[in-house]
């Protein structure tokens, strides 16, 4: 008798804490996570900002206070990823004395200064209209040899033009080569056939940009314990934009501190749990998503074809925070019919008699299994796809300063977690695996 009492008090302790552990899941909670990361302070989490900085601080503060393994570089929770901008300041530029417009020229150098006076220390050289820009300077960077470009043809024109644009603008670059010193001038016949005197300054500022991956890992138990689940969703969004009643900021609530918050809420709940997973769980923010995916490729890049072989299924989460186009407590699965995944999912969680549905990506025309993190897994045999909920087909605050944390159904962000928290469990204590669909 002492013996079934035990094992009722057992069970009883065991499904009470299930529950408890499960509350954490909760509208208050959520709204803390998604509050915090749509604030004003991070200015839309721009990559590489202070805002992302200050962003990926506050998620490797959540992993550790839970006691997750750090799973970036050098025993860190982070992943850094180095990339320059440059930042015009100044220039100008005369030919024969006579200034010549800015949107004419494109003072092409990584150097910080750069002024001259004297023609004699340029080779000049016409890039002609049968000739294509970015050959042109493929070739030129070869060399350290200062070079003045004569620009013929629209389409060579717009091509110097858009490059200008493009590195004035601060967007990102792989590397400064230091080496490349050219002048590009749209081809002026009166000023080029009598062209004896050049005189130009121009000052920039070359910034040296860290963004960052954020991983934790949850441990497994066993000789299944290099088999991994990943779960995650990026942290970044898209920065300042044009003023919208005085409103700049893209704070990003639904894309993706919806989905930042699955992420943390879920290692929460697997780690308060304090039960031993034959499979370990790797939780990542990733940055640069909006970049075209630039932190989750870094990271799939940097692992090992054993590391890949052992994800079992990856889960990224991406705007989470409204009701489906299929209506409340259900969530859409990128590239559904890719793999088992989510199937077996929605198998889990109707076994499990919880009020949640899983179906297939109803947006086929929009190729959304390749548009968030999970790609780069995916283009690597790993199984990895995406869960959103929010019908991106009417959402007008998409990408807008308008996406603020009170646009959000908290109820459904946290109806999606939970739902997905009862799928995810078997995957973890590895009582199923999926595979691709050929």
């Amino acid at each position: 008798m002492r013996i079934v009492q035990t094992f009722i008090l057992l069970f009883a302790l065991i499904f009470s804490l299930q529950n408890d552990v499960k509350a954490q899941i909760s509208v208050a909670r959520t709204q803390e996570i998604v509050d915090t990361l749509a604030s004003n302070q991070l200015r839309g989490r721009l990559a590489g900002s202070e805002g992302e900085r200050l962003t990926t601080e506050y998620i490797k503060n959540e992993f550790e206070k839970l006691g997750l393994v750090p799973a970036g570089e050098d025993g860190t929770y982070f992943q850094n990823i180095k990339k320059f901008a440059v930042e015009g300041i100044s220039e100008s530029l005369l030919i024969n004395k006579e200034a010549v417009k800015s949107n004419q020229f494109f003072i092409d150098t990584d150097v910080e200064e750069w002024a001259s006076k004297k023609k004699k220390e340029f080779s000049v050289v016409t890039l002609k209209e049968s000739e294509n820009f970015n050959d042109k300077r493929k070739e030129l960077m070869k060399s350290n040899q200062p070079t003045f470009v004569w620009v013929q043809g629209d389409m060579n024109l717009i091509a110097m033009k858009k490059l200008k644009i493009k590195l004035s603008n601060k967007e990102y670059l792989e590397e400064i080569d230091g080496a490349r010193k050219i002048v590009w001038v749209e081809d002026i016949p009166a000023s080029r056939e009598k062209f004896k005197k050049l005189s130009f300054t121009f000052q920039q500022k070359v910034h040296n940009i860290v963004m960052r991956n954020v991983m934790a890992r949850l441990e497994g138990s066993g000789p299944r314990a290099k088999e991994t689940i990943m779960i995650g969703a990026h942290h970044d969004h898209i920065g300042i934009l044009e003023p919208i009643q005085n409103d700049s900021i893209a704070n990003g609530a639904d894309d993706n501190a919806s989905g930042v918050s699955a992420v943390l809420q879920l290692a929460e709940y697997f780690a308060k749990r304090r039960m031993k997973y034959p499979r370990s769980i790797l939780f990542v923010t990733f940055t640069a998503e909006e970049m075209g995916l630039v932190g989750s490729e870094y990271m799939a890049s940097q692992m090992s074809d054993e590391e890949l072989k052992n994800i079992k299924a990856m889960i990224n989460f991406e705007m989470i925070g409204k009701p489906s186009v299929n209506g409340k407590r259900k969530a859409y699965m990128t590239g559904y019919d890719q793999s088992t995944l989510g199937k077996q999912l929605a198998q889990t969680v109707l076994k499990d008699r919880i009020n949640f549905k899983i179906f297939a990506d109803p947006y086929e025309d929009m190729d959304l299994y390749f548009r968030s993190d999970n790609a780069s897994f995916v283009k690597r045999g790993v199984i990895a796809h995406t869960i959103s909920s929010t019908d991106i087909d009417f959402d007008s605050y998409y990408h807008t300063v308008n996406d603020e944390a009170e646009t959000l159904n908290y109820q459904n962000i946290v109806d999606v977690i939970k739902g997905m928290a009862v799928g995810i469990e078997p995957l973890v204590r590895g009582r199923f695996t999926p595979r691709p669909i050929k």
